[in-house]
């Protein structure tokens, strides 16, 4: 298998983290690409021409994180998700927030980018508050996570890695402690820390 990213994605992070905690590093080569060099790549697999994106030994290529990590986690004979049918709802819960974070932090950083005079600042409020809410969620979720690495938390950490570089005003460990503390334990695991962008 090929997985295709680039190092600043936190989509492709959390795929990355994926591989690693799956433990499918040894069958999956990554393809780090670079815009200004090896972009043309991700257009010969498909027509988004985003990160990730993984080939399948069987020549498929399977575009959106979500749907890379549910078929990583079938390779890896179900390393990604619990198998207790509550904690794996309980699992599905944190990574729906954490993929609400993530995708509102995307937004937001778009907006932001663009010429002032073409940005919404409703918009942009708008993902402020809904950060805000997400990093909250968060915190209470924190209160029942156990030393257990699966999707969620991976998903938690990729999303609280990428607000550190694209929001750092939020300030998302302001109050939330315990959620601040879970994430520097976290960020001491090999794949974290292997995987954390340099911006």
């Amino acid at each position: 298998m090929k997985l295709f990213y680039t190092i600043t994605s936190p989509y492709a992070r959390r795929a990355r983290l994926a591989v690693r905690e799956a433990g499918l590093a040894g069958r999956v080569e990554e393809v780090e690409i670079i815009r200004e060099k090896n972009n043309d790549l991700l257009f010969e697999q498909g027509p988004g021409g985003k990160v990730p994106g993984l080939l399948t030994d069987s020549g498929v290529y399977l575009c959106e994180s979500l749907i890379i990590a549910r078929y990583l986690d079938e390779a890896s004979g179900g390393r990604l998700y619990p198998s207790d049918a509550a904690a794996r709802e309980f699992a599905f819960q944190v990574e729906g927030v954490a993929s609400l974070l993530m995708d509102s932090l995307y937004v937001r950083a778009a907006e932001n980018r663009r010429d002032p005079s073409e940005q919404s600042p409703g918009l942009i409020e708008k993902e402020i508050g809904r950060a805000k809410r997400c990093y909250d969620e968060l915190a209470g979720l924190a209160e029942r996570f156990d030393s257990q690495v699966t999707m969620d938390k991976a998903t938690v950490v990729a999303s609280l890695g990428y607000a550190d570089w694209r929001a750092p005003g939020d300030d998302w460990r302001g109050g939330r402690q315990k959620l601040a503390a879970w994430y520097e334990a976290m960020m001491q695991r090999p794949s974290m820390a292997e995987t954390k962008p340099v911006y």
